[in-house]
This record gives structure tokens, sequence and C-alpha cells, in this order.
């Protein structure tokens, strides 16, 4: 079983969304392939454009 990681993603504004998964190289990965649009994650929609960067942490 995979250990359960949080997402941090970091919008150009300053607003910070965060999700946690299993896997996470996989959710990056959809961002990666994405160079505009949208997102849709669980119930949490991202808009890729406004994306500053992305953060990976082990769930304390």
């Amino acid at each position: 079983m995979n250990q359960a990681k949080a997402i941090e993603f970091h919008f150009s504004g300053g607003s910070l969304v965060q999700i946690e998964t299993t896997e996470p190289e996989e959710i990056i990965q959809m961002v990666a392939n994405q160079k505009d649009g949208w997102l849709q994650y669980d119930d949490i929609v991202i808009n890729v454009r406004n994306v500053s960067y992305i953060k990976v942490r082990d769930l304390a």
C-alpha cells in the first residue's frame, strides 16, 4: 500500500489548494500534460494555467 502524500498547488495570485493522494506522480503528470485548461480531481477543479508551482510532501 502506498503512503498518502499531500500535493500543494500554489497559484500566481497567492492561493493554495492541497489534495491528498497515494499517487502524486500521476497527478503531477496530468498537470504537466496540460498547458491550458482545467483539471478535475475528486471535488476540486484546478485551472492549470494559473499554477505557479507544485509541492509534494509527506503527511504528518
